[in-house]
């Protein structure tokens, strides 16, 4: 059962009710009135006939909201509707009309509750109009809105211009990004960020359609100090959803308007610290003290390269003259650095210790046979990080050939053994029957038999002297 019917019969009860409560033949016919007038409102709301409530007291349903297109094709149906308010402390049903040019076109009972709002609709043939604008509303007793309708060949309905609209707030950065508070792009796109000059100085990836929040814009190079710059919202003409506006010089991707007016806005951005890249800088110490080397290698103190790599040894032009193999990342002490070619002995040079990236991740010291691409040294404020020391070659070390100023020398046969001694040397002869020991200043020989011994007083000739016999 639909409301309106059952507030219908709602009120025939109450009626009724009335009725068998009412003392006398009047309040017996008033209430069999009322009784009839409501059954003959139900009737009359499927017949399309509606008579006002007897009781002129009530007020009037009110109208608004009336909504229906302004154009139509001719036969185009159409649907008319309206928001109807019963403005009375009691169920009502009130009559509502449709009319065009002033004729009743259709005409319901409308049941609402006390303070009810519901929405009416019409649907209007337009089969048997002629091509023209007609004036047609809804209606209730003492209220109505009105609005026209064209009937006939519509134009082409003009494209909607797409909008956008933009928050750039003033706000604190590092300097290598930016935050835009809100965005809304209709077909979606981008936002650019503009200098004071109008250069385009950073910007979005492709965005969608409708709201955004806190839209973090890169900037292409790190701010150094504050600056006023301005949110700029790009469309994505060709699709592509790659902004286009610089590459084709503005014919492409060019910006959200509103009355040919670029939709932007403007915020003073503050550099609160020093810049620093979106991924960590790579960072490296070296220490590389003067020292004495054998010409071969040299001895860099310690080193610390944050993403490993390489030391490369540079002489006073820059040239290259001795690497590590590649170093792990973290702290190194006392690192040997083989030189591609021995130093010259007896002489000092400046050298200096310079450390390199692995770039290419390929483990190979790749900066001379790439010209540099590859493998490029650790940077502070784009300056290479080095150290300088240096390097005194001393002389290259000799081998002397052994003597036997330590050791003797002995000679054994089964029948003698002779001994010598001088300031270098001492020969020994010693057989079965004797020794004999003979001294000089340089040497001593001994002769020893079974029966004597005899020495010879030292004498001063000087080496080499002949054994007696």
């Amino acid at each position: 059962m639909s409301t309106r019917t059952r507030i219908a019969g709602v009120l025939v009860v109450v009626a009724l009710v009335a009725a068998a409560s009412g003392t006398g033949l009047a309040a017996v016919d008033t209430q069999q009135a009322q009784v009839q007038e409501q059954t003959q409102t139900q009737t009359q709301t499927q017949t399309q006939y509606c008579t006002y409530p007897s009781n002129g007291t009530y007020e009037s349903f009110g109208v608004s909201n009336l909504s229906a297109p302004s154009g139509v094709e001719a036969g185009e149906p159409v649907t008319v509707s309206a928001d109807i308010t019963n403005p009375n402390d009691v169920p009502m049903i009130q009559c509502v009309e449709f009319r065009l040019e002033g004729d009743v076109v259709e005409r319901t009972g409308w049941a609402l509750n006390p303070n009810e709002t519901e929405t009416i609709e019409f649907d209007v043939n337009t089969t048997d109009l002629e091509d023209g604008t007609y004036i047609h509303g809804v209606e209730t007793r003492d209220f109505g809105e009105l609005a026209t309708l064209t009937v006939g060949e519509q134009p082409e309905p003009e494209p909607e211009e797409p909008t956008a609209t933009l928050r750039f707030d003033d706000q604190e950065s590092d300097g290598t990004n930016v935050t835009v508070a809100s965005a809304n792009l209709s077909d979606g796109g981008y936002i650019a960020i503009l200098d004071e000059n109008g250069s385009v100085v950073g910007a979005t990836d492709y965005l969608d359609s409708g709201p955004q929040e806190n839209v973090t814009v890169s900037l292409l190079e790190p701010l150094n100090e504050s600056a006023n710059l301005t949110a700029q919202a790009h469309l994505d003409t060709n699709g592509n959803q790659t902004l286009d506006f610089l590459t084709s010089n503005g014919t492409e991707d060019g910006p959200y308007t509103m009355n040919d007016t670029p939709v932007t806005d403007d915020a003073v951005v503050t550099v609160s610290e020093e810049p620093t890249n979106g991924t960590d800088e790579p960072t490296a110490t070296l220490q590389f003290d003067d020292q004495e080397s054998d010409g071969s290698n040299v001895t860099v103190t310690s080193a610390n390269l944050s993403d490993g790599g390489y030391i490369a040894i540079l002489d006073e032009n820059g040239s290259v003259v001795g690497a590590t193999d590649y170093l792990d990342s973290g702290p190194q002490e006392n690192v040997t650095v083989p030189l591609l070619e021995p130093l010259s002995e007896n002489e000092s040079v400046n050298l200096t210790a310079q450390a390199h990236l692995d770039t290419n991740d390929n483990q190979t010291l790749d900066f001379l046979t790439s010209n540099g691409t590859e493998d490029g040294p650790y940077t502070v404020n784009g300056t290479p990080v080095t150290d300088d020391a240096v390097v005194t070659i001393g002389e290259e070390p000799t081998t002397e050939e052994p003597t036997t100023t330590d050791e003797p020398e002995t000679t054994t046969t089964d029948d003698d053994t002779e001994t010598t001694t001088t300031d270098d040397d001492t020969e020994t002869t010693t057989t079965d029957d004797d020794t004999e020991t003979t001294t000089t200043d340089d040497d001593t020989e001994t002769t020893t038999t079974d029966d004597d011994t005899e020495t010879a007083p030292p004498t001063e000739t000087p080496i080499h002297n002949e054994t007696e016999s």
